[in-house]
């Protein structure tokens, strides 16, 4: 469940308070704090936007200072250069907090970038479907919805496998997709797909999209247009 930018803030701010006031006078020896409040900050920039994350960074870079200033003045052996070793620690704890802002924003962005590629495929009249590396349907336009003769609660959460390798043996048909998804080639390859509520084999277009997690496929059959009852079925968002 995601948590609200409110609520994902106040929970980071009492975890970084929990971890200064009780995890690090623990053990003086050590000082915990900057790889503590990291975790944290990396947990709120999966999950929220950048402003969350932006505001989250600034406070926790104020109680690391206070943190760090405080571990030196319980320091038993001197350090021998404690000005320099203030300005390392704060300053690769500062280099953490930009990254998690920067991961925070390219995530954002990377999500408007994916809706509005799906309002762009929506208005168009062949079916189109975006799938994962698991090969989960991630979104299905209205000519999809049409020409499978399916609602939109059936396509949901369905997988690519039920839908258009219906005459291949599952374990084949996943090395196959998997194959397909992992495809590096520019130039969008055309294959044959039986779908499940179709006798033939339908040509389909696909293209690849992305890196890491945020790989996606596109399919596009090419069907005729006649086949397909557009405004009877709504898209999945």
């Amino acid at each position: 469940m995601k948590l609200s930018p409110f609520t994902s803030l106040v929970t980071s701010l009492v975890l970084a308070l929990l971890v200064i006031f009780f995890i690090d006078p623990l053990d003086p020896s050590t000082f915990s704090t900057p790889f503590c409040l990291g975790l944290i900050l990396m947990w709120i920039s999966l999950r929220q936007g950048g402003g969350v994350v932006l505001t989250t960074a600034i406070c926790f870079c104020l109680l690391d200072f206070y943190a760090t200033d405080t571990f030196l003045g319980h320091v038993h052996v001197p350090l021998p250069h404690p000005y320099f070793w203030f300005f390392q620690r704060f300053g690769l704890f500062l280099v953490v907090c930009v990254m998690a802002v920067y991961l925070s924003y390219h995530r954002e962005q990377s999500e408007r970038n994916l809706k509005h590629i799906q309002s762009i495929l929506g208005k168009l009249p062949a079916p189109v479907v975006i799938s994962d590396a698991s090969g989960k349907i991630l979104y299905a336009n209205e000519a999809l919805c049409s020409f499978l003769k399916k609602p939109v609660d059936e396509l949901s959460g369905k997988h690519y496998l039920d839908l258009f390798m219906t005459n291949i043996e599952e374990g084949k048909a996943m090395r196959y997709y998997i194959e397909l998804f992992e495809n590096q080639d520019q130039n969008a390859p055309e294959v044959e797909l039986l779908t499940s509520t179709n006798d033939g084999h339908i040509k389909a277009s696909l293209t690849c999209l992305g890196t890491g997690t945020q790989r996606s496929m596109i399919t596009v059959l090419q069907v005729p247009h006649s086949s397909l009852n557009l405004p009877t079925v709504k898209a999945i968002r």
